[in-house]
C-alpha cells in the first residue's frame, strides 16, 4: 500500500504475468527465437496463447561493449492465417508497468484487432522480465512515510543497473530493434498514459515506421510529471463533488459530502488515527496510521477509475461518520497498477524532476490538497542518478500520421487539455473526450469498436463515435450492498 501512497503514478490497467509452456519456434521471427507461452493475470479468467522470447541489447546503446540486458518480447499472433503485415505494438503506463503482465486484463478490448493483426508486447527495460527494477517490497506497505522515503533514496545503490540508461528515448530505440528483429516494416502503436509519451517519442524518432497511432489518457511533450498534478487533481475532485451534488441518489444519501471530507482531513491532521484492519488481499492484520496525505492519495488514485469513484462517497462518509477507514483503505488496493518503482524513478528522476522548481512544489502544496507529492518526489530524486534524455523527448511533434486520442473529462492526471495541445500540431488527428470519465477509456465496448475501425482504415473518418455519448460512469454506492437498486 505504501507504494500506492508515495507513488502518484499514471495508472492505466491491471497487473498480469506470463508463464512459459512448450518450446516451438515460429517462422515469423528472423532475429528473435520465440517459443509457445501462455499469458495469465491473477484474478482474470482470460488466458492468452502467445509466443515469448527475448532480445539482447546494450544497456548503454552508445557503447556496444557495455553490458547486455535482455528485453522480454511477446507476440500474440493474429488469429487469421492471412494476417495484415502491420502489427499493433502496445506501450503501457507508469512509467513502470510491464506490457506483458498488463495484457491479459485488456485483451478482450483488442480481440477484433487480434483477429487480423499480430499484437506485440515488449517489457520496457526495467519492467517485467527486462532487467526489472524494484525498490519496495509488498512487506513494506505498512511503513511510515519517512522510512519508505529513506528506502527509496537508498534504492539506486541496490539495483543491478546503470540507471542513466533507462530513459524513454533509449527504450524507444529498444522498441525499434524489436520491430526490426521481428521483420515488421510499419507498425501501429497504442500508448496508454505514460505510454503516450513513449509512443510520441517513437513517432518523432522513427516516423517512417508508424502507420497509425492511438493515444489513450494523453500527455503532450511539455507534460512534466507532478507539475500540474495539484491543479488537475483538484479539478477532478471538484467535478466529483459536483457530480454527486447533481445526482439525486448521491445527494440524498450524502448531502454534506464535501464538508464531511474537509472535516475528515482536518480531524486526522490534528490527530492521526492508528487502525488495524484485515489486509484486503491476504486477510492478515494490517496496522496503519491514517494521515491526511494517505487519504488524499487514496482519493486521488480512486479518481482515475470510474468504478472506484462510484464507491468514494460511501467510503468518505464511513470514514467521517463511523471512523471506519476500511472501505477507503480497501480502494487503494483495488487501484494498484503494478508498477516497477525502480524503473519509475529511473525515468521520472531523469525526465521530469529536473524541470520542477522547489518553489513551484511548495506553491502547489498550498493551493491543493494534492500538492504534497511534488516535494516528496523531488526529495527522493535527489538520491537518484540522472540520465541524459535526448532533446527529442520535449520537442514538439508534427505529423500527418493518423492519430486517434481518447481523453476522460474527469481524469485527475491527464485531463483533456493535454490532448488539445497535440491537436494543434497533429494535422490528421481526432480527440474524443468522454464526459465524467477518468483515466484510460479506449477499453470500453464502444472504444474497442472505434479502435478496430481506426486500425482497419488508418483514418480518423467514419469511425462511428456516436456510441461514446451513451457511456456513463457507474452509479454511486449508497451502502455496503452497492448502488441503489
Amino acid at each position: 500500500m505504501r507504494k500506492k501512497i508515495l507513488l502518484l503514478i499514471l495508472q492505466a490497467v491491471l497487473l498480469a504475468s506470463c508463464t512459459s509452456t512448450k518450446a516451438t519456434p515460429t517462422p515469423k521471427s528472423s532475429g528473435i527465437a520465440l517459443v509457445d507461452c501462455v499469458l495469465m493475470t491473477p484474478g482474470v479468467d482470460t488466458q492468452v496463447d502467445a509466443k515469448c522470447g527475448s532480445l539482447a541489447v546494450s544497456e548503454d546503446p552508445a557503447n556496444p561493449k557495455s553490458r547486455q540486458i535482455n528485453l522480454n518480447v511477446t507476440v500474440v499472433e493474429a488469429v487469421q492465417r492471412s494476417s495484415e503485415s502491420n502489427p499493433l505494438f502496445i506501450l503501457v503506463g507508469g512509467p513502470g508497468q510491464s506490457a506483458v503482465e498488463v495484457f491479459p486484463a485488456i485483451y478482450s478490448s483488442l480481440f477484433r484487432i487480434h483477429e487480423k493483426r499480430d499484437i506485440v508486447l515488449v517489457d520496457q527495460r526495467g519492467t517485467g522480465k527486462s532487467n526489472p527494477l524494484r525498490c519496495l517490497d509488498p512487506k513494506d506497505e505498512a511503513l511510515d512515510d519517512e522510512r519508505a522515503i529513506a528506502l527509496l533514496k537508498a534504492c539506486p545503490g541496490k539495483l543491478d543497473a546503470d540507471l542513466r540508461y533507462y530513459t524513454t528515448d533509449i527504450a524507444m530505440q529498444d522498441l525499434d530493434k524489436v520491430r526490426s528483429a521481428l521483420g515488421y516494416e510499419t507498425i501501429n502503436l497504442y500508448g496508454v498514459s505514460y505510454g503516450t509519451r513513449a509512443a510520441l517519442v517513437y513517432l518523432k524518432m522513427y516516423p517512417a515506421h508508424v502507420r497509425s497511432l492511438i493515444l489513450d489518457a494523453v500527455v503532450d511533450p511539455k507534460f512534466v510529471l507532478y507539475q500540474d498534478v495539484a491543479r488537475d487533481g483538484q479539478r477532478a475532485l471538484d467535478l466529483f463533488f459536483t457530480r454527486c451534488k447533481k445526482d439525486k441518489v448521491c445527494n440524498t444519501s450524502f448531502p454534506m459530502l464535501r464538508s464531511e471530507f474537509d472535516a475528515l482531513l482536518k480531524k486526522i491532521k490534528a490527530t492521526p488515527v492508528d487502525i488495524e484492519i484485515p489486509h484486503p488481499v491476504t486477510g492478515e492484520p494490517l496496522q496503519l496510521t491514517v494521515t491526511p496525505i494517505m487519504v488524499t492519495n487514496i482519493v486521488f488514485n480512486a479518481l482515475y477509475v470510474p468504478d472506484l469513484v462510484a464507491m468514494l462517497p460511501f467510503s468518505i462518509h464511513q470514514a467521517y461518520a463511523e471512523d471506519n477507514f476500511a472501505p477507503l483503505i480497501t480502494q487503494s488496493f483495488l487501484s494498484d497498477p503494478g508498477i516497477y518503482d525502480g524503473m519509475f524513478y529511473a525515468v521520472a528522476c531523469s525526465e521530469d524532476a529536473p524541470l520542477i522548481l522547489p518553489s513551484q512544489a511548495k506553491q502547489a502544496g498550498a493551493e491543493s490538497i494534492f500538492g504534497n507529492n511534488e516535494e516528496t518526489f523531488i526529495e527522493v530524486c535527489t538520491a537518484w542518478p540522472r540520465g541524459n534524455p535526448s532533446p527529442v523527448l520535449r520537442e514538439p511533434v508534427t505529423s500527418n500520421v493518423p492519430v486517434l486520442m481518447f481523453s476522460g473529462e474527469a481524469d485527475p492526471i491527464t485531463p483533456p487539455w493535454h490532448a488539445e495541445q497535440l491537436v494543434q500540431t497533429l494535422g490528421n488527428s481526432l480527440n474524443l473526450t468522454l464526459t465524467n470519465m477518468g483515466h484510460g477509456n479506449a477499453s470500453t465496448q464502444c472504444g474497442s469498436l472505434i479502435l478496430n475501425r481506426f486500425i482497419e482504415s488508418a483514418s480518423i473518418k467514419d469511425l462511428g463515435t456516436a456510441c461514446l455519448d451513451t457511456i456513463k460512469p457507474p452509479p454511486f454506492w449508497v451502502d455496503f450492498s452497492g448502488p441503489q437498486p
